[in-house]
């Protein structure tokens, strides 16, 4: 009688099957084999040998400019630097950019992409050593 009762009861819930296989028309895909590893391996840090030197932060090329653009977008995301620096050093970015595309064919332009390297290094030191209290 009871197995009656339930199927007659429209109000009591019923638990549907719910298969914890995947579909066998999609089987997964192999994963490549790797040794295994123990958990505190994956935790740890590798240490980069820098040799005690501090690195050249003058600027030489083009990635060394990309770096400087990418610290200044940090530091305006930051609020260390004001909208009106960042957009300062993003102007003179793109205008060395086009410096470097010039030099190989044009000899003039290697002395003025010095300059503008090194106004642009002065720019961001200055918003550097204001932003630690220093005075130049």
């Amino acid at each position: 009688m009871a197995a009656s009762d339930d199927k007659g009861d429209k109000s009591k819930g019923r638990q549907l099957p719910l298969p914890l296989r995947l579909s066998p028309c999609a089987p997964p895909e192999p994963r490549a084999k790797r040794p295994p590893v123990s958990p505190t391996a994956e935790r740890t840090f590798r240490v980069i040998r820098g040799e005690g030197q501090k690195r050249d932060e003058t600027l030489h090329s083009r990635d060394d400019v990309v770096r400087l653009l990418v610290g200044s977008a940090c530091d305006l995301l930051l609020k260390r630097i004001s909208p009106d620096r960042a957009n300062e050093i993003q102007r003179r970015v793109d205008r060395i950019m086009r410096l470097f595309d010039r030099v190989p064919a044009d000899p003039v332009a290697t002395a003025l992409l010095r300059r503008e390297l090194d106004d642009l290094e002065g720019l961001y030191r200055d918003g550097q050593s204001q932003r630690r209290g220093i005075k130049r």
